[in-house]
């Protein structure tokens, strides 16, 4: 059973029932051993003694001081176990806040989603009601960019994209890269200017810090102001408003060029110029045990530029909250806030973009990054068109449900519009059936929906299967 992962910036995912235990250790044999032998009696040895202070002794402590000390003392224990047992408590809620890494708090939006789905889901079948099966083949579409429009979107939020926008680029490792001149400290230098922190707020940036709705890090990709950070950052939306802090204190509000909620990557774009953008590494030539640090904001701007350090624990890591991307596996440490920062190496390049982490009893020092291939492989279609080509959409929106949210209904994502020009319309199904099953494979989330999307390409046909509440 995996590990759970969550981004760090939303928050933990569930715990699984069975956490993984540690193997056991192989029996060794017995080693042989030489032969207890006494040591030869020998007359005590004594060092040279040292002169005792010629200070008179201190008069001993009085009955009253003694009871006011171990009094001070128990008091002070009692503070220290009731501050970790609040702690333990705050850390409990926060792993069971979320239980999807596409699960976003959407401003406007009640826990129930009724605002954004135009109904609410639960209020039908409360009381346990059967369910009939639904079948029927669908055409998928192509993705054009219009999974994105968004009835709320900010208009100050939104970006435009630019198809003559430079694509970031791969460089080569230096030429004299085996020179000691390179040390955790050229490689945080080298790219500490090009850092920044995402601060995002529920309608418009404000000085109020109670207005602050997600925080993370982002990286400088050119010099007239795209940036990038992960998508979960900004909620995969545009109905945030986006406040750049730049390393030098400066703020700049950000529009939203694209994002892409398959490999949770985002382009921004701030009004500046002559910024330092990084220098991108090529991941492919990363090995097993390179030397990285991760810098970032854990903890949002607050603690903004900070650095950690690591080593590539693993490459090409498959992740159950996102099978569209392999992940660089390393055990510099992220935070909340970390997300969008960048992962480099030794000599200042960025290699990967932090994104999650493994959180469990039994798992540390397990974070991961989307590697700097997989970035320029999407970065340039969001620069340029705003999502990425050739991806295809059924076109519907939805809601995750899980097992037992809604009485006798079954775990997956339930309809609740039809896109007019999408794969559903004019089929068998209709708003709240809930889609159990796509392609012949088991759909309990976005993800594995995503999943059977990326093994497909426009005007395939596809058989989808659902569950319809029986009223």
């Amino acid at each position: 059973q995996q590990a759970p992962y969550y981004y760090p910036n939303t928050g933990y995912q569930q715990a699984p029932q069975n956490t993984p235990q540690a193997p056991p250790y192989p029996q060794q044999p017995m080693q042989s051993v030489q032969p207890y032998a006494p040591m030869p009696k020998q007359a005590p040895s004594y060092a040279q003694a040292q002169p005792t202070s010629m200070n008179p002794p201190k008069p001993p402590t009085s009955t009253g001081t003694k009871v006011f000390i171990i009094i001070l003392c128990a008091l002070l224990a009692a503070m220290i176990v009731g501050f970790g047992v609040y702690i333990a408590t705050t850390q409990n809620k926060k792993s069971s806040s979320q239980n999807s890494p596409y699960s976003f708090s959407i401003p406007g939006n009640g826990d129930n989603g009724g605002s954004e789905y135009g109904f609410d889901p639960y209020s039908f079948n409360q009381n346990g009601g059967s369910f009939t099966d639904v079948e029927d083949s669908i055409t998928l579409i192509a993705d054009n960019g219009e999974t994105q429009k968004r009835d709320d979107d900010n208009p100050d939020s939104v970006g435009k994209p630019d198809e003559n926008a430079k694509n970031i680029t791969l460089e080569e490792l230096p030429k004299d890269k085996d020179d000691a001149k390179y040390t955790t400290q050229t490689a945080y230098d080298a790219v500490i200017d090009s850092v920044v922190t995402v601060v995002c707020y529920k309608d418009k940036i404000t000085d109020n810090s109670a207005d602050i709705v997600a925080q993370g890090s982002g990286a400088i990709i050119s010099s007239d102001g795209y940036l990038i950070t992960n998508a979960h950052v900004i909620g995969n939306s545009r109905v945030y408003a986006v406040n750049i802090v730049l390393n030098n204190g400066d703020k700049h509000q950000a529009k939203i060029v694209g994002y892409d909620s398959w490999t949770d990557l985002a382009v921004l774009k701030i009004d500046a110029k002559d910024l330092k953008p990084v220098t991108f590494g090529d991941s492919e030539t990363i090995k097993i045990g390179d030397d990285v640090i991760a810098v970032g904001s854990p903890g949002g701007e607050k603690f903004q530029n900070t650095l950690t350090k690591g080593v590539i624990s693993a490459v090409d890591r498959e992740l159950a909250v996102n099978k569209n991307v392999r992940y660089i596996q390393s055990d510099a440490a992220i935070s909340p806030g970390s997300s969008g920062g960048p992962l480099c190496n030794i000599y200042g390049q960025v290699i990967g973009v932090t994104t999650a982490k493994a959180v469990a009893e039994n798992f540390e020092s397990m974070s991961f990054s989307i590697p700097s291939a997989t970035v320029e492989q999407i970065v340039g279609d969001l620069m340029h068109y705003g999502y990425v080509k050739g991806r295809t959409r059924i076109g519907f929106s939805g809601k995750e449900i899980g097992e037992g949210e809604i009485a006798g209904a079954p775990a997956g994502v339930l309809v609740s519009s039809i896109d007019e020009s999408g794969s559903l319309a004019g089929t068998k199904l209709k708003e709240g059936d809930i889609i159990t099953e796509l392609d012949g494979k088991t759909i309990t989330s976005f993800q594995d929906i995503y999943d059977v999307l990326d093994d497909h390409k426009p005007d395939d046909k596809i058989t989808v299967k659902a569950k319809r509440a029986s009223n």
